[in-house]
């Protein structure tokens, strides 16, 4: 039988809430938080950093862990323990925020770990999907961190300045122009730019991050495509129903039948 490279303590799916259970803990396991939405500041020792969608925030064990929520939150926390030693191509598991840039993936991932928990609540920890999940996010963090010092020396303050004014704004009438101006770029330099960054262009990770969120309104909720549109920054339901099928492949209502826990 093949034996899984790591024993899974907790794998638990929080949110929406204010804060956090505890402004700071000291874990026995490494422990990963990835945000689905909202931010928060935190410090692991001696480093400090604001963590929001995209970031996953891994905890060494022993370490103090402090956060504060920068409003409402939702996330994933899983707590595991390496039981082997670690894939020497990948090198040891870091510390601290490491940022995914493949966030279709992600939030791939997400979802699957998302339903897993609406499913099996605390017993998530036990079923063998979210084992494979942990091991996408560790490979995820991984190759990420393996080029972390590669891709730093061609980071675009703007991009990241770029990429924070769309979580905020998300869900209100974003305008390209707008943070083009903010950032002295014309809005084909922003997307050429945002691309070469984030592997997408600005529409396109506010598009996949507002469907995210559609997707788990869709899932948790009995609100109407009207309602959700109105949630998710777009006009109307017709409008959300043609952009789904388009991105997603599905129409929202046979998504919420096909999906449905």
């Amino acid at each position: 039988m093949l034996q899984h490279p790591y024993k899974l303590h907790m794998c638990n799916y929080i949110g929406p809430r204010k804060e956090f259970f505890r402004p700071e803990e000291v874990h026995a396991h490494h422990v990963i938080i990835g945000m689905e939405t909202g931010a928060f500041e935190y410090t692991i020792g001696k480093q400090t950093g604001t963590a929001s969608f995209g970031d996953l925030v891994i905890v060494p064990p022993g370490s103090l862990f402090k956060r504060k929520s920068l409003g409402e939150i939702t996330f994933h926390m899983l707590v595991f323990t390496p039981l082997m030693e670690p894939d020497p191509s990948l090198g040891v598991l870091p510390s601290g925020k490491v940022t995914i840039n493949d966030v279709n993936r992600l939030s791939s991932t997400y979802s699957y770990l998302r339903k897993t928990w609406l499913e099996y609540g605390s017993l998530s920890k036990e079923n063998h999907l979210s084992m494979h999940m942990l091991m996408d996010l560790l490979h995820l963090t991984l190759l990420e961190y393996k080029y972390m010092e590669k891709r730093r020396k061609k980071k675009e303050p703007r991009m990241q300045l770029a990429a924070g004014y769309i979580h905020r704004h998300l869900f209100d009438d974003l305008s390209m122009k707008r943070i083009a101006d903010n950032l002295g770029l014309k809005p084909s330099d922003l997307t050429r730019r945002f691309r070469l960054e984030y592997g997408v262009t600005p529409i396109e990770y506010a598009t996949n991050l507002r469907l995210e969120e559609a997707k788990k309104l869709l899932l948790e909720t009995d609100y109407t495509l009207d309602t959700i549109a109105s949630l998710c920054g777009y006009e109307n339901g017709s409008y959300l129903g043609r952009v789904f099928r388009s991105k997603v492949g599905i129409n929202p209502s046979n998504f919420r039948r096909n999906n449905h826990i």
